[in-house]
């Protein structure tokens, strides 16, 4: 809501309460003795209650509406106040409640209508310009900002997920001793002394209703407050790790502030979800190395996946070329591959089912999952074969979304089996790239764990994906048979490829 809206709506109630109670304070007595000894100045009355009920009816319609009017302004002022000092992940979590806050808003003002309407229908004809006026108000209210509201609620909670999830963060690699369970953490929270505290910006209004859950300090200054010991575990020549912490705070003043708003735009005046949502995924997620990220894009492989989409038609793929004009003044210092990886995902937030989106980030699929870079360290992957699993996680994770089962995963009452979860290709987006390098058949390739793996990678996706996925990676296709564990003979990469294609060019 932009501050001239909110300052219409405050000047509404304002004329309102001025009206009403417009007769000096010390002649009520007068006022109220000459309604009882005078007739009334029109006959027109639907009903006549007595002289007490009817004086009820107006005075209550003036407090409710002076109450509201003054919660309203209360909550008005914190907002901008969290708007202008870039506390936004406190704003997006206040956000999360407006349908609400909204509703309580027009009821409230509904009531107040209502009573001062059975004041004017008992024979108050002076209160016909109140009712006017408090008719218009609860009228805006509703239009204008209820309703918005409450179409918007699912993207405003999608938006507080994808700025204020786990986050991927660089520690010492002498920390990782350190990292653990919550209660681990708790209690390191509680027997670490923080130098030099930073809050976050979720804290910058630290008072809270219910109880927040987790640690209130950064998890990198608990670390740095912690001298490793003896037994810390060492490599040389990597002296950090990333490592995902839980939830987390962005800066959220990095984007601008017309997109950060609960109907986005952008300065174009296009829709600005997407850019949202996806900005706010890659701030958490890039990890170490971002320039190293495969994601080998060109034209034929983006209409392959925009037809091959659970959420085809794609239609926000017309904004293709805007998205990745605004996309590389952001992330063009990173590298080209990540633009384009940061288009996609903004395209297919776009027009994806937003139950479907809650659903994706409830699983953490934009993150490379824990389980199976553990699973991977336990079976003796060699370091480039960790440090490809990483590599691939865009691929993965973009397929992960675009190539859902279904487009109402997560939407309740539509019959959908409880059991089907959004997942990521890890396994097999690593094995392709791991043939793209000319990489041997890994030793841990046939694991049982690693089958099992790869086979709910096979089944919990829908559509024509292996061959976008290989494409993206650096292979011409995908191998045959490679999807069941075949690893086979590697497809020709697309760098000795004599396909002709069109690659994508970035433009500044």
């Amino acid at each position: 809501m932009d501050g001239v809206s909110r300052r219409n709506l405050i000047l509404c109630f304002t004329v309102f309460c001025l009206r009403t109670i417009a007769i000096p304070l010390e002649k009520v007595p007068e006022v109220a003795q000459h309604i009882r000894n005078e007739p009334r100045k029109t006959d027109f009355t639907i009903f006549r209650p007595s002289e007490e009920s009817s004086i009820a009816f107006l005075w209550s319609s003036i407090g409710i509406a002076t109450f509201t009017a003054f919660l309203q302004g209360l909550v008005t002022t914190l907002a901008s106040m969290t708007e202008s000092s870039n506390s936004w992940t406190f704003r997006f979590r206040l956000a999360k409640l407006e349908h609400w806050w909204w509703t309580v808003i027009s009821v409230f003002l509904f009531i107040s209508l209502v009573l001062i309407t059975l004041s004017f229908a008992s024979g108050n004809n002076n209160e016909a310009i109140s009712i006017l006026v408090l008719s218009s108000t609860t009228l805006l209210a509703i239009v204008q900002y209820t309703v918005p509201s409450w179409r918007s609620r699912h993207y405003i909670r999608n938006r507080y997920s994808a700025w204020a999830g786990p986050s991927r963060t660089a520690i010492k690699r002498d920390h990782i001793a350190y990292c653990g369970s919550k209660r681990d953490w708790a209690n390191l929270s509680k027997n670490v002394r923080v130098s030099d505290r930073k809050r976050t910006p979720s804290d910058d209004y630290g008072w809270h209703i219910w109880r927040i859950e987790g640690i209130r300090e950064d998890p990198t200054d608990i670390l740095n407050s912690v001298h490793a010991g003896k037994e810390t575990y060492h490599v040389k020549g990597e002296t950090n790790i990333s490592t995902k912490m839980g939830t987390r705070t962005q800066p959220q003043y990095l984007l601008p502030a017309n997109l950060l708003k609960s109907r986005p735009i952008t300065v174009d005046g296009f829709a600005g979800e997407g850019l949202c949502l996806g900005m706010g995924i890659l701030g958490r997620n890039k990890g170490l190395n971002p320039k190293g990220l495969v994601f080998k894009m060109n034209e034929p492989i983006w209409r392959s996946l925009e037809n091959n989409s659970a959420f085809a038609p794609r239609p926000s793929k017309t904004l293709r070329s805007y998205y990745a004009k605004q996309l590389k003044r952001v992330y063009g210092g990173i590298s080209d591959q990540f633009v384009l990886a940061a288009v996609e995902l903004s395209l297919i937030l776009m027009d994806a089912d937003s139950h479907a989106i809650a659903t994706w980030l409830e699983g953490y699929c934009e993150h490379q999952y824990l389980y199976v870079n553990q699973r991977l360290q336990q079976l003796d992957a060699t370091p480039e074969e960790l440090k490809a699993h990483y590599k691939s996680g865009y691929v993965s994770m973009v397929i992960s979304l675009n190539n859902m089962r279904t487009r109402n995963l997560g939407r309740p009452g539509r019959g959908i089996d409880s059991k089907e979860k959004p997942c990521r290709p890890d396994i097999i987006c690593l094995g392709l790239l791991l043939k793209a390098r000319e990489q041997p058949e890994p030793n841990w390739w046939r694991h049982e764990d690693i089958q099992a793996i790869r086979e709910s990678e096979r089944t919990l996706l829908n559509g024509e994906w292996y061959n976008d996925a290989a494409k993206l990676l650096g292979l011409s296709s995908c191998p045959h048979g490679f999807e069941n564990g075949q690893w086979g003979i590697a497809s020709p990469s697309l760098d000795s490829s004599t396909a002709s294609t069109r690659v994508v060019e970035m433009t500044p």
